[in-house]
């Protein structure tokens, strides 16, 4: 199925405010997100019903994610990392395009929501 970004967030109250504003469905499976932030990711865990992602990097579990994922855009390590997210991505249904997108806002520390279509 696949996923269009919906909107990009510095934090989980940001993003439930704005889908809320918009009158986005969030108590359905359409809505999604994706973050590299642990905190974030805990947040809206504890908070909504909505299915989250958390991309985390194996090179470290004890930071709150940034730090490795911005290892993995380092052209000398992490390219294997790389392409894992963006298989994360593409497998949960984003274009390429949007899954390069995507992990531009993630290694920015930010959340992305997404739709998923039918």
């Amino acid at each position: 199925m696949p996923q269009k970004i919906v909107g990009v967030y510095s934090t989980g109250k940001q993003m439930l405010a704005d889908l809320h504003k918009r009158q986005l469905d969030t108590e359905s499976t359409a809505i999604e997100y994706f973050t590299a932030e642990q905190e974030e990711h805990q947040f809206l865990k504890n908070n909504t019903e909505i299915k989250g992602f958390l991309m985390e990097s194996s090179s470290s579990k004890s930071d709150s994610g940034i730090h490795s994922l911005a290892t993995a855009f380092d052209e000398d390590d992490g390219s294997v990392e790389l392409m894992e997210f963006e298989k994360t991505l593409l497998d949960q249904g984003f274009s390429e395009n949007d899954a390069q997108e995507c992990m531009t806002y993630l290694h920015k520390g930010m959340i992305v929501a997404a739709e998923r279509f039918n």
